[in-house]
């Protein structure tokens, strides 16, 4: 009881002597302007967001004390935005969607179009992909009304990140070279443009080295490194330098690649934020394994596994995270700890691919992505339109011409380098036993006898052409090897590196081409025959596996093996 009042006297000591700066603060902002506390705001927001939050917070009661609605409006979507930045997401929807209201009502085009575009962007980072690009097609709406091209730049640079996200990588890497192209003509000193120039060519570096191109990536890093001071610009600078480290690791520099990444660490320690050292410590972790540091790599990949746990974040690089804790505990012996993550790492993510599929999908069903090329016409007179249109015309039938030509001859190539492939495949196989295939084949050691004895069951079923059969599925071969699907497909995935569908649809393919090339009577049958003859029921799926395994149709590859014969 006697040491009751000594603690709450020291207590509220410290508590009065923590509010003095705030007050201190408070009191210096007495007689200051809306327009110059939202100049404060902005001077302050991403280096100190504690200060720019107080001068955004007196600037909005400053105008709903004068009953102003435009001002209270924009003061709170600067509010929202520092909740964003703090990745405060729900905070932020709250109060984007109280601006929005009142900016309908005011018709206030430029604050609806920040607003929803803030908002995709909350959604976004909370995984709502899906609601996330129903707000960016809103703010693409508003962006036009605007007539400002750079706020349709920056709508389309978040849908190509929705895109990229969900692996549809080529059409993310065209909106953002449109992009590209577009803001090149803007004057230099136009520090929006700037801004979105660097993050378009940072997100092009991202998306290369997404599809493992580290030379078209280093090039476009390169320019942003270009474009983003380390003082000025601080955030980018270390997104770029994160991409750099990651190229080093692409092009085998892995002792370069740790070096960038402690930097990265460092930088991110320094702010107290855990979430980004998610990427720099699953690259020291996976460099640290290339070079055969395996305890090393345990150390920083069991590190991105806490982080991302502690944090609640779903980090992209998860599964595959646990892919290289498997073989890095397999590689030290710790067979149990290998075997845990080999389970974690199968049963990651998987719904990422039908969720990529879904919304790809109702993106080119409801927001078919317009050049930005057109965009930009339609701002200007109906006589540009008109000739730019007459222009685009003649270019689109020239450039099918020479398209169709020069489609010819890279037929002509592939198939000349597909009967190498066919030759190889025609060669009588030795007899290799199923251990020395896998330490051949693939990078994943045989830790489990289960696993090796599938293996061997699945040479049999090879030998046997069992897949040929239309009713060949996962669950018959399950069967035919004894185990069950799940772990078959597990199997298969990891020491094949491939898909159940991949494999079987690999095996079809090879049995079709050494046959078609082989027996001219075979190619006379039409493409819905052929295809029922190699297991296919379909023609459509057919063709399409057909063109994905050999980059050419198969009513091309026949047409090219009689043109052959016939010389």
């Amino acid at each position: 009881m006697h040491l009751k009042r000594p603690i709450l006297l020291v207590l509220s000591i410290l508590i009065f002597l923590c509010s003095l700066p705030l007050n201190a603060q408070t009191d210096s902002l007495q007689g200051k302007s809306y327009e110059e506390l939202i100049k404060l705001h902005e001077a302050t927001f991403h280096e100190n967001p504690v200060k720019a939050e107080i001068y955004a917070n007196a600037a909005y009661n400053l105008a709903r004390k004068k009953n102003d609605s435009e001002k209270t409006m924009l003061a709170k979507y600067s509010i929202a935005r520092l909740k964003y930045m703090q990745a405060n997401q729900n905070e932020s929807l709250k109060d984007l969607d109280e601006v929005i209201q009142i900016a309908t009502k005011l018709n206030d085009n430029l604050l609806l179009f920040k607003s929803y575009n803030l908002k995709g962007n909350n959604l976004c980072d909370l995984k709502r992909d899906n609601e996330g690009f129903n707000e960016y097609v809103k703010a693409r709406k508003y962006a036009k009304l605007t007539k400002n091209p750079i706020h349709i730049s920056t709508v389309n640079i978040n849908i190509a990140l929705i895109k990229k996200t969900h692996k549809d990588y080529q059409e993310a890497i065209d909106i953002l070279l449109e992009n590209l192209s577009f803001l090149k003509t803007f004057d230099d000193s136009d520090a929006k443009k700037l801004n979105n120039e660097r993050i378009v060519l940072m997100q092009l570096a991202d998306t290369y080295l997404r599809i493992s191109k580290p030379k078209e990536a280093e090039y476009y890093n390169n320019l942003a490194f270009e474009k983003a001071s380390k003082k000025k610009s601080t955030v980018h600078y270390y997104w770029i330098l994160t991409n750099d480290a990651i190229i080093k690791y692409q092009t085998k520099k892995y002792q370069q690649s740790i070096t960038t990444c402690h930097e990265i660490e460092d930088y991110f320690i320094s702010l107290n934020k855990a979430s980004g050292l998610l990427t720099p410590y699953f690259y020291i972790g996976k460099s640290n394994y290339q070079l055969g540091k395996f305890s090393k790599a345990i150390e920083y990949l069991e590190k991105v596994i806490t982080i991302s746990e502690e944090i609640k974040k779903n980090f992209s690089e998860l599964k595959e995270t646990h892919k290289y804790l498997h073989l890095s505990y397999a590689e030290i012996g710790n067979s149990k700890k290998a075997s845990k993550h080999f389970i974690k790492y199968s049963d990651t993510d998987k719904k990422n691919d039908s969720t990529d599929i879904s919304l790809i999908k109702k993106m080119h069903k409801e927001h078919d992505i317009v050049p930005l090329q057109e965009e930009i016409n339609t701002l200007g007179t109906y006589t540009k339109y008109l000739y730019g249109s007459l222009i685009i015309l003649a270019l689109s039938l020239i450039g099918l011409f020479v398209w169709y030509k020069r489609k010819q001859q890279q037929n002509k190539l592939r198939f000349e380098k597909l009967l190498i492939t066919i030759e190889a495949l025609e060669k009588p196989k030795e007899k290799i036993v199923v251990e020395e295939i896998v330490t051949k084949e693939v990078s994943s050691p045989v830790t489990d006898e289960n696993a090796l004895q599938i293996l061997k069951a699945l040479e049999a079923f090879e030998e046997k052409e069992l897949y040929l059969r239309q009713d060949c599925t996962l669950g018959y071969v399950a069967k035919k090897v004894k185990t069950n699907t799940s772990y078959l497909s597990n199997v298969i995935n990891t020491y094949k590196e491939k898909s159940f569908k991949s494999y079987l649809s690999e095996l079809r393919i090879n049995a079709a081409l050494v046959q078609l090339k082989n027996d001219d009577r075979l190619r006379s049958y039409t493409i819905k025959a052929i295809a029922e003859e190699f297991g296919f029921k379909r023609s459509e799926t057919f063709s399409r596996a057909f063109k994905a395994q050999t980059d050419i149709y198969p009513s091309v590859y026949i047409k090219n093996l009689d043109n052959q014969q016939n010389k």
